[in-house]
């Protein structure tokens, strides 16, 4: 295990302020109302969003977020919780494989790499199948390699129980990233080994055991799955929207900070020593970055299952202590990088004086004791804590859905009218007014609940909310909006009807 202050501290910074921000719009509504749902149908097969079928995903995101309701009780914690859990498993088995592959100082600067990187850490504070999928597939790998070096059938029957979970999680990629995997690996190393039949039926088994529920879902909704599961997982290669072939080299550079650039420089110094103990990783990223490259349609989180592998390959580079000045250069610019960000987002956005000076200043004593390689760590967790401290809950401010939500119940106790949105919908809805929330408007004389933009209706409203007009998943557009106090709009909740 890691060193017991750095897995507490890391652990500290995954759960603090998990759930304060209420559900994020849209992806996290998708899960946050159908885990909901399966809870109050009993169907925990086919997940129901706003009374609609949501079948772009498997289940299993779905029935983790549900036993963390039906356990600790409905809320943006619960919500959360299983993610966070998995990208700290995540870094543990990530910290296991690489002090098997070389040393505990590796090992450790492993764990700090992936668990802190950014992108990484925000899907684990956010609910979505990115994390929980890179879980599973990382334990895959790790049972595998440790079935293969012991001769150990049991670990291999994990590990393929493990790529089944993954395939549950996210479809198909969940069996083929690792396949994929250990197949480039092999084909290098051992390529006898690939003739032996148990990969063959470990194929057969891991069909059967995670396509059950694909066979369901064809047989109870037919052609409107297979649409779905075509557009999900095959059309995606070819057939969406094409973005460049070396997108992901630019998208490593944001969202595997702090470390980002120093990958690269990892990746081509262990392709020029040969460094033996890193062909495991190596074969790992190289599958999952090569394929998603010529995949057309391209978004950052698809190369997240390769993150363990790229934290390997960074640690190892810098505990190795080659290339020591570049490395130390490179360090240097990250950390100052991110004190930067620190800065910059207390002068230009919200500033609290003690975590500003505090966060604004550890990562420069790192430097100045020459801890290089641990420098951008403590950099990029001093951002994060800046954030999740500072930043997240001042945001709230401007998100009221919860008191929209909340305000709809209290009107409608029984839930005996029909709630409308009128020319916009915002997808934490269904979710907060624990109601399907209609798109578009009543029918002419229908009491109903309406929302709607100022002016659109003729009513007394019941409230008045100031509501973001554009997309929270912008979110740096979104902060920059919030300080600027622009792109927002009145919304009005009204009853319609007869007695109005």
């Amino acid at each position: 295990m890691p060193n017991f202050v750095l897995f507490v501290a890391v652990a500290f910074l995954y759960f603090y302020n998990l759930g304060i921000n209420q559900v994020w719009q849209p992806n996290e509504a998708f899960y946050a109302d159908a885990s909901k749902n399966m809870l109050k149908s009993g169907d925990f097969l086919t997940p129901v969003y706003n009374g609609e079928l949501r079948l772009n995903k498997p289940p299993l995101t779905y029935w983790l977020t549900a036993l963390s309701f039906s356990l600790f009780g409905v809320s943006e914690l619960t919500l959360r919780l299983f993610q966070a859990l998995a990208g700290l498993g995540t870094g543990l088995i990530t910290y296991m494989i690489a002090k098997k592959l070389s040393d505990n100082d590796t090992a450790q600067l492993s764990f700090l790499i992936l668990t802190l990187s950014f992108q990484f850490i925000a899907n684990a504070r956010y609910t979505s199948p990115e994390v929980l999928l890179t879980f599973f597939i990382t334990l895959s790998l790790y049972l595998w390699i440790l079935s293969y070096e012991r001769k150990d059938s049991f670990l291999f029957f994990l590990a393929l129980t493990s790529s089944a979970l993954g395939v549950l999680t996210k479809g198909p990629v969940g069996f083929l990233i690792p396949a994929g995997v250990v197949f480039t690996y092999l084909l290098f190393r051992d390529r006898r080994e690939l003739l032996k039949v148990k990969y063959y039926l470990g194929t057969l088994y891991v069909m059967v055991i995670s396509g059950w529920w694909f066979a369901y879902q064809y047989l109870v909704n037919g052609g409107e799955f297979v649409e779905v599961f075509l557009k999900e997982n095959v059309k995606r290669i070819y057939a969406m929207r094409e973005d460049p072939i070396y997108s992901y080299v630019l998208d490593i550079n944001w969202s595997f900070l702090p470390y980002s650039f120093l990958f690269f420089i990892a990746l081509f110094w262990a392709i020029r020593r040969r460094r033996t103990e890193l062909y495991f990783p190596l074969a790992w990223f190289s599958i999952v970055f090569v394929v998603f490259s010529l995949v057309k349609m391209k978004l950052p989180l698809y190369i997240m299952p390769a993150f363990p592998a790229m934290a390997i390959i960074t640690a190892r580079f810098l505990s190795a202590g080659e290339w020591k000045k570049l490395a130390n250069i490179s360090s240097i610019f990250l950390t100052l990088l991110m004190v930067f960000a620190i800065w910059l987002i207390a002068f230009t956005l919200v500033s609290d004086l003690v975590f500003l000076l505090v966060c604004g200043t550890v990562p420069l004593l790192f430097l100045l004791v020459r801890r290089f390689p641990f420098a951008p760590a403590v950099g990029g967790f001093s951002l994060l804590f800046y954030v999740s401290a500072v930043l997240l809950p001042e945001v709230e401010k401007y998100r009221p859905y919860r008191d929209i939500g909340d305000t709809v119940r209290e009107l409608d106790k029984e839930g005996k009218l029909k709630t409308y949105e009128l020319g916009i919908f915002h997808h934490s809805l269904p979710f907060y007014a624990d109601r399907v929330i209609i798109k578009g408007a009543p029918r002419e004389g229908e009491r109903a609940l309406v929302l709607a933009k100022k002016g659109a209706l003729e009513c007394e409203p019941v409230k008045v909310w100031s509501v973001y007009e554009g997309s929270e998943s912008r979110f740096i557009k979104f902060l920059r909006d919030v300080k600027r106090g622009r792109n927002f709009y009145e919304l009005e909740l009204c009853i319609l009807g007869e007695g109005s």
